[in-house]
């Protein structure tokens, strides 16, 4: 298995716990490559097509970008209403049913999309953190200059008699 699919054999395992009504496999790991410039992008990489020089932390920017992707493409959705694919005709959309005072409560669509961008803003929060911490310590100088440029030979100092800069 490349490195897409077990990225996305890793969410569809752990985030969606192997839950096959929500998403396959394959869908995520074709989302992860398509999406790999949107990775090179954020971390200021260029990572290769096959993935498999993308390091672990890389990787789990790339996955939270997929999980930030999913929550805000849900969020629209329950606005839209059709999320799972449920109509009002069916009854999936049905949360209580009442017998003595013929009560039927529905689900609210609004509050759904809701949670979802609340999950979507967490992470999102994940992410800007992840992305923080990858590119600070990834960092490498551009340039060099001063004491720690190359040289050739011993410095001394007249000022520190003894003392030798290497």
């Amino acid at each position: 298995m490349n490195t897409f699919g077990s990225m996305a054999s890793e969410i569809y395992s752990f985030e969606f716990d192997g839950d096959s009504t929500i998403t396959s496999i394959s869908a995520v790991s074709g989302w992860l490559q398509a999406n790999l410039g949107k990775l090179n992008t954020v971390v200021y990489a260029n990572f290769t097509g096959d993935g498999s020089d993308i390091p672990i932390e890389a990787q789990s920017i790339h996955k939270e970008l997929y999980l930030y992707s999913y929550y805000t493409k849900q969020a629209r959705n329950a606005l839209r209403g059709i999320i799972n694919a449920g109509s009002s005709s069916d009854g999936s959309n049905i949360l209580s049913v009442k017998d003595s005072d013929s009560m039927v409560t529905f689900v609210n669509k609004n509050e759904v999309s809701k949670v979802y961008r609340g999950l979507a803003s967490d992470s999102k929060i994940t992410l800007d953190k992840l992305i923080a911490q990858y590119n600070i310590y990834a960092a490498e100088p551009r340039q060099v200059a001063g004491i720690e440029t190359a040289y050739s030979g011993v410095y001394t100092s007249n000022v520190y008699p003894g003392s030798v800069y290497l």
